[in-house]
């Protein structure tokens, strides 16, 4: 019979092995806390994506018309107009009528954040009152919003996330979807598992004598037995 390794593969199963100093049954238990701290993401980040997408249509709806998705001085990039495009053929080959709600719902985080990003500078000055906080800087929400695109992209794919700065990823969660709205933010507070689930320590530090990652001592407690 497939042993556990066999199941997940040994290249999926060696990273957790080399952070836990080749001993399986520790991996296994990395293993089963990443994808914990996974799952205990999935509703924050859902949230924010979620919010953040219609504050931005709203928005620049308000600011440029209904037709802003198709406006070719709003969305000035390849891959903006790109992302447009395949949402509405998506939509339209399952029988849709690829409306701007739906094309909006369509769209993925990586087009959302693109929108902050320097070759749309342009629309800061349309989008920067949808974040209700002073002194806001564009460049601090385009890295923000990358750096929460590529923990969700993790998590989707169902890949290691525990060498992250996962403390401070959540913060950027929670303190985005904050100025987005301040309801959210509460939804998040009242039902998100995280705060009880991820540790006060960090889970990987680097080895005094080879600098590889292993598991913190202080961090075992926490992982799942």
């Amino acid at each position: 019979m497939p042993t556990f390794v066999h199941a997940l593969s040994a290249d999926r199963f060696d990273t957790y092995l080399k952070w836990a100093g080749a001993d399986e049954t520790l991996a296994e238990r990395l293993y089963t806390y990443n994808v914990q701290l996974s799952a205990a993401l999935y509703g924050p980040l859902h949230m924010l994506e979620v919010v953040l997408r219609n504050m931005a249509d709203a928005r620049l709806a308000a600011q440029h018309g209904a037709a802003w998705i198709d406006d070719p001085a709003i969305l000035v990039t390849n891959y903006q107009t790109g992302a447009i495009a395949k949402a509405r053929q998506t939509l339209q080959k399952d029988g849709k009528a690829a409306t701007r709600p739906q094309i909006v719902a369509e769209l993925n985080f990586g087009f959302w954040a693109s929108l902050f990003g320097p070759k749309s500078h342009h629309l800061w000055q349309s989008l920067r009152p949808i974040f209700q906080a002073k002194g806001v800087q564009r460049g601090v929400i385009a890295r923000d919003l990358r750096d929460l695109r590529i923990l969700r992209n993790r998590v989707a794919h169902y890949e290691p996330i525990i060498a992250l700065p996962l403390a401070q990823r959540y913060a950027s969660i929670t303190t985005l979807t904050g100025w987005l709205s301040p309801s959210a933010a509460t939804w998040i507070a009242k039902y998100s598992t995280w705060p009880t689930l991820y540790p006060t320590v960090p889970i990987l530090v680097p080895d005094p004598a080879s600098g590889d990652l292993l598991v913190a001592p202080a961090a075992l407690p926490f992982l799942p037995a």
